[in-house]
């Protein structure tokens, strides 16, 4: 017994041992292949840091070469002792261009007064084409995108004459408990939806000339794309001496001016609310029934707009019936019509984001400062050539939105209706959808055409529901999407009379039930 108790552990103890060779020759390697790996400091310097004079030819790939060369370790204080080496190989001539390009870097977080001061045209064109007026804000390098004052968005009014030949304004003005300012409003809106109904019933086709629209983007696109591509250049070759190891202090630099940017116009923004309508005539003939009409909740005196319009699907929807052909026709017309009420009074809000976004700039601002002037390894060619990109990109991307804007307000024009109180803009929209109400489309050929209204990714027609999409296609595209195909939600005459005869059907029998009950 005692000779079986000992077999185990004699067996046991060659494994142990097999196990702790394994275990040693693992870390032996593990440790060989750390000091193997360990990075040292690498001599990064070219033939021209000690040349006396200019060179001849500035050779920008071995100066890329040289900001990659100190930070090819991935370790910061390996960085940090490269970088020593590579200033200790510069003559005083190559320091003094490097230190002059730093300054003249160092300018850019002073290109937006350099910009001059914000126009509407921004905010014209990130609401007919949302793609394009963003493009257009991410080229404001920092400066003011928006304008802060509601007078600057309805210069283009003209109180007596409205055109529909550009972009309007109409502002609701006076003591709201006036009635003589109610009558103003309701002149005015009445003369609004005049020139809409007007359009609709045109025969001539005003269709976007989408050719002026994509050259302007085009343009655009090939600006940001010029001051990316200069940014890369610049933050691979140039080096920051507190944060040796980052590639992309530019990028990140660009960031943090465009977001703070965005977010200081969008808390100095002069509305709160604001809703889009995408107005168009229907080119079927289309029969709409059953459906729960939105009139009588807008036009409820306790009803909230933002509560209605919340909640749009759960209005029942129409069914949508088209007659005659069914081949694809594209609608005549179409209108953006915009929406907004404006702040009124102090907002403690509002105040303290206004607050917080300006200390943000300030941030922002001082940091570029800080990076851009402290940035050492910094030819003197490419400071210039970023500076004069970057200032082209921002100078010439205004230009171009201003274009945009211009030869797209005469062929699709935006209507922006500007309104002191919710319940105005409610009023406002309950007028738009039930523009069908005021007048006979029918244009000069005799045909009658209904309209339909886009609002949050709902299609209405005779002011009932009756398709959707989603919401970010017209948010995204803007006037460049197409209306809403009415194919889409069409329903046969034979199905739906067949689901009436066996809707009528099932109440029959439940009114026989209840009586034999």
């Amino acid at each position: 017994m005692s000779g079986n108790s000992l077999m185990p552990s004699r067996i046991s103890q060659p494994i142990f041992k097999v196990c702790r060779q394994i275990l040693s020759l693992c870390l032996t390697k593990l440790i060989a292949r750390a000091h193997a790996a360990d990075p040292k400091p690498v001599n990064c310097s070219s033939n021209n840091d000690k040349y006396i004079g200019n060179p001849h030819k500035f050779s920008i790939t071995s100066w890329v070469s040289r900001g990659i060369c100190v930070r090819s370790s991935n370790v910061e204080h390996i960085c940090y002792e490269s970088f020593d080496l590579a200033l200790q190989n510069l003559d005083s001539l190559r320091n003094a261009e490097y230190a002059g390009a730093a300054s003249v870097l160092a300018l850019l977080p002073t290109i937006g007064a350099l910009l001059g001061a914000p126009t509407s045209e921004i905010w014209r064109l990130l609401t007919v084409v949302p793609f394009g007026g963003g493009l257009a804000m991410t080229l404001s390098f920092g400066g003011a995108i928006l304008p802060v004052r509601v007078e600057d968005y309805e210069n283009d009014l003209n109180k007596h004459k409205v055109s529909i030949e550009r972009s309007i304004a109409f502002r609701a003005k006076g003591s709201r408990q006036s009635e003589d300012a109610q009558k103003e409003i309701y002149a005015g809106l009445d003369q609004v939806m005049e020139k809409i109904l007007a359009r609709m019933r045109q025969d001539e086709s005003q269709q976007l000339a989408k050719g002026h629209l994509w050259v302007g983007l085009l343009g655009m696109i090939v600006l940001s794309v010029g001051a990316q591509a200069t940014m890369i250049v610049v933050e691979q070759g140039g080096v920051i001496p507190w944060w040796c190891a980052t590639r992309w202090w530019m990028h990140l630099w660009y960031l943090l001016v465009t977001v703070t940017a965005i977010a200081e116009n969008w808390a100095q923004f002069p509305f709160k609310e604001s809703w889009k309508l995408f107005v168009s005539d229907v080119p079927y003939d289309v029969n709409i029934r059953g459906g729960d009409s939105i009139l009588p909740k807008l036009e409820y005196p306790n009803a909230k707009a933002n509560q209605v319009l919340r909640q749009l699907a759960s209005l029942k929807a129409g069914t949508a019936t088209l007659r005659g052909s069914k081949q694809y026709t594209r609608p005549r017309n179409a209108v953006l019509v915009m929406v907004s009420v404006a702040v009124q009074g102090q907002d403690r809000y509002r105040s303290l984001l206004r607050l917080v976004s300006k200390c943000a700039s300030i941030t922002a601002f001082v940091t570029g400062t800080a990076l851009f002037a402290s940035v050492q390894l910094l030819a003197l060619p490419v400071a210039v050539m970023t500076l004069t990109l970057i200032l082209a990109a921002g100078v010439f991307g205004r230009a171009i939105t201003g274009w945009i804007v211009s030869g797209v307000s005469r062929t699709e024009p935006l209507i922006h209706v500007i309104v002191n109180t919710t319940q105005e803009a409610q009023h406002v929209i309950a007028r738009v959808l039930s523009l069908d109400k005021y007048g006979s489309q029918e244009t000069g050929g005799g045909e009658v055409r209904k309209i339909q209204v886009e609002l949050g990714g709902h299609v209405f027609v005779s002011q009932r529901r009756v398709g959707r999409r989603s919401p970010w296609y017209l948010r995204t595209l803007g006037v460049l999407a197409e209306p809403f195909d009415l194919r889409k939600v069409h329903h046969s005459e034979t199905s739906s009379n067949a689901i009436q005869a066996s809707t009528d059907q099932s109440e029959v029998e439940l009114g026989l039930m209840r009586d034999r009950d």
